[in-house]
């Protein structure tokens, strides 16, 4: 009697301690209040210098598969948006918990008027090239990345769009430019916490010997870059510099050349200067060769750059010459 006693108690403690268990497990996502959720988007540059304008149409934005609540269609130069500038989707109030991922939803047709295309490149000739897709009509980009809406407060949610690595270049002139594949369109679209992100902001010698077109900074996880992969174009897309973060081009500033690298998450970043030639008679520009960097941190020589939330850093670099 005594042992079925205490058979009985033994199982209904750990029936009570599976339950409670349980329920904390379903109560970790539960809404605690609402807040106001607002979502942005931003580009990093494109590596052609024949591309003007490049245009895409956003028809909706989802939440875990639902609609933004009171989203209006929208059509957008990508390339007005960069070196931290953004562009206002829209907001909405939002139960305040964890969400899983954000779709864009561009239209391929038809613009905000109704005219046609949607997404399109605007080349320097003023000719519109229709982006296509694997798809026609319309195409998710599916960003699945967890985040969370706050309480009582505006979590700023920005969509920071590499055109570099989303739009590839063909020689066909009836095509010209294209959408990458699902995979790597979905890739070349990060999804960023604003608060939760700091920003790199470069001051930038160039030794006279480089003389580039162009020069672009990317940013990499620490202990990511290779450099033999990643100076050759990867996949039927052909993308250089695949697995780079984020990208800028150093451009001139009031006071010498400066570049920009906004919405980057929390941690260690290194970076690497690659130099671009342009094709005179096509006016594009390919990726040439490495450059000898060295950048520093409060004047110290420093190979990893530490990124924290919330916060701008000023670095220095100073080119040294081709690799």
């Amino acid at each position: 009697m005594r042992k079925n006693s205490l058979s009985w108690i033994t199982g209904l403690l750990f029936g009570c301690a599976v339950a409670t268990f349980t329920a904390c497990d379903n109560d970790s996502n539960e809404p605690m209040g609402q807040g106001e959720v607002e979502f942005e988007i931003t580009d990093a540059p494109v590596d052609d210098a024949s591309v003007k304008s490049v245009v895409v149409t956003v028809a909706d934005v989802k939440v875990d598969g639902q609609s933004l609540a009171g989203f209006t269609k929208q059509t957008i130069d990508l390339k007005a948006y960069f070196d931290g500038n953004t562009k206002i989707l829209g907001s909405a109030v939002m139960d305040a918990r964890a969400y899983s991922n954000v779709a864009l939803v561009l239209d391929l047709d038809a613009d905000a008027q109704g005219n046609s295309p949607g997404c399109y490149v605007l080349g320097q000739d003023n000719v519109k090239y229709k982006l296509k897709s694997t798809t026609t009509g319309k195409t998710d980009i599916i960003l699945n990345q967890s985040w969370r809406a706050a309480k009582d407060t505006k979590t700023k949610i920005v969509m920071d769009f590499d055109l570099r690595k989303a739009i590839r270049y063909s020689d066909d002139a009836a095509v010209r430019y294209s959408f990458v594949s699902d995979n790597n369109l979905q890739a070349a679209v990060r999804l960023v916490a604003r608060e939760q992100s700091g920003t790199l902001k470069g001051s930038f010698q160039e030794s006279s010997e480089v003389n580039a077109e162009k020069i672009i900074v990317y940013a990499y996880k620490k202990g990511t870059f290779n450099a033999t992969t990643e100076t050759q174009a990867q996949g039927t897309d052909g993308i250089y510099f695949k697995n780079a973060v984020a990208s800028a081009e150093v451009k001139d500033g009031l006071t010498g050349k400066v570049y920009t690298l906004a919405f980057l998450q929390e941690g260690d970043y290194e970076l690497y200067f690659a130099a671009y030639s342009k094709n005179s008679s096509t006016g594009r520009v390919s990726f040439d060769a490495m450059l000898q960097s060295e950048t520093r941190v409060d004047g110290t020589v420093a190979s990893i750059i530490k990124v924290k939330a919330a916060t701008s850093l000023n670095v220095s670099t100073s080119i040294k010459g081709i690799i």
